[in-house]
């Protein structure tokens, strides 16, 4: 293991012992400072992600899944006994930690078979904090798009009965 060096963070005493006895009710073996490293470090990411997003814009290219856009940059995240995995979009495509080229079944199955990837795969989109279920996700977005999607249909109902 390589030698990396460190600076101390002060924190106040109650909240260190607070997440101390934290940690050793929930995560045996995990050490403060390693926690907190962790956090400092997956904060700095989603950030550099939001202020990438306020400066260039919104992802151009993505993966587009059935009827939701996802744009470059969003985090795909799935559990298979308690093994956590990864995959993210680069370009136009989803690639898990180890390069491969997926789609989100794919990525759901790799260690089991005949999961839902819409129940199974978790979303985290480009300067967002929080993963959303990506069946969750697009139940929320087909009843934003519901009454668009009606009117619509009125509008072509109307033309159709007025020949034209």
């Amino acid at each position: 293991m390589a030698y990396e060096p460190q600076l101390p963070i002060n924190l106040p005493l109650g909240d260190f012992m607070e997440l101390e006895y934290h940690l050793m009710n929930t995560r045996p073996g995990v050490k403060p400072d390693a926690f907190v490293a962790e956090l400092v470090h997956r904060w700095l990411s989603i950030e550099t992600e939001r202020l990438a997003l306020q400066k260039n814009g919104p992802a151009i290219r993505g993966f587009q899944w059935k009827n939701i856009f996802l744009p470059d940059g969003t985090n795909l995240r799935t559990c298979y006994q308690h093994t956590i995995e990864f995959s993210k979009v680069a370009g136009d495509h989803i690639r898990s930690d180890d390069g491969e080229q997926l789609t989100p079944s794919q990525f759901a199955n790799r260690h089991a078979k005949g999961r839902n990837a819409w129940r199974f795969v978790w979303l985290r989109f480009p300067g967002e904090d929080n993963w959303v279920r990506a069946d969750d996700y697009r139940k929320r977005l087909n009843k934003q798009l519901a009454p668009c999607l009606n009117q619509s249909k009125d509008l072509l109902k109307e033309q159709n009965h007025r020949g034209f």
